[in-house]
């Protein structure tokens, strides 16, 4: 299983978890190698490459397989690439700053943003990530210039934002509460259902609310029967109690659909934040 994502993020550790799940129902171990680089694309792209046997699967997200093409067309690969095996999570995502920061709420860092302009920076898991989207979304709303900086994954951002190196992030808002940060919102119109405390963004006044979803991929042209297979091992994996387990201690939503549900979210997502790129004017 290739994720298109470093060890220690949200993403890694659900891969993990549906990794053991999976094997368990196929009867044979399913080793997880990390692919992360590009928002994803470095690690989509040896999926997209692999023999659709059914034996080399990925778990990614919708922003890499479907907005990076958009985002580059140089790479080799499209969103046609892919095989949808079933979703497995939605990642829903925190305006995270030091602990030690200045900021107590979003308003905060947005005046401290307004009075220098350029000054600031924050850091995402790659250009064209939902995370990347959701810092554009904070930005644009609250009329203000920021640095972008793009990491290789969620995890790099943590010690980036301990040690000044940037100002703040967005990224999964599990990882940035496990990690002692400082959620000021949550990118959501609705609470976390782990973190009722944090306000969201679009309550204090700043319209942003990316998430994303992810989950299995296989290459394109499986024969069916191994696609059903992979489907039905995918489907009693998040209906384990050790899938469950893993993702409550998490804290990260369970987001089942099956593979052609999956390949029709995955489709919508992508178009909505296609749209959303172009009009934030977001480029590599």
């Amino acid at each position: 299983m290739l994720v298109t994502f470093p060890p220690g993020g949200a993403t890694d550790l659900l891969a993990r978890a549906v990794a053991q799940a999976m094997g368990t129902e196929l009867g044979q171990p399913v080793t997880v190698v990390n692919r992360d680089g590009g928002a994803g694309s470095v690690g989509a792209t040896a999926i997209a490459q692999a023999r659709p046997d059914g034996y080399t699967i990925g778990f990614t997200t919708s922003t890499s397989i479907g907005l990076q093409p958009h985002l580059n067309p140089n790479l080799s690969y499209r969103l046609s690439s892919f095989t949808p095996v079933c979703q497995t999570f939605e990642l829903i995502f925190a305006l995270a700053v030091s602990p030690d920061a200045p900021y107590r709420t979003a308003a905060d860092l947005a005046a401290d943003a307004r009075a220098r302009p350029g000054a600031l920076s924050f850091g995402v898991n790659g250009t064209g990530s939902a995370a990347h989207l959701a810092m554009a979304e904070f930005v644009r709303a609250a009329a203000v210039q920021m640095l972008h900086v793009p990491y290789r994954g969620d995890a790099p951002v943590v010690p980036a934002l301990r040690s000044g190196d940037i100002v703040a992030g967005s990224l999964t808002a599990s990882l940035a509460d496990a990690q002692g940060l400082r959620l000021l919102g949550i990118f959501s119109n609705e609470p976390h259902p782990h973190l009722p405390q944090v306000p969201t963004l679009p309550a204090q006044g700043f319209a942003a609310t990316q998430s994303v979803i992810g989950g299995v991929v296989a290459p394109a042209g499986l024969e069916s029967h191994v696609r059903a297979a992979l489907e039905r091992a995918c489907a009693a994996a998040l209906r384990s109690e050790a899938y469950r387990t893993a993702a409550d201690r998490l804290r990260e939503r369970v987001a089942f659909r099956d593979g052609p549900s999956f390949g029709a979210a995955i489709e919508a997502d992508v178009a909505s934040k296609r749209a959303l790129l172009d009009e934030l004017g977001i480029r590599p």
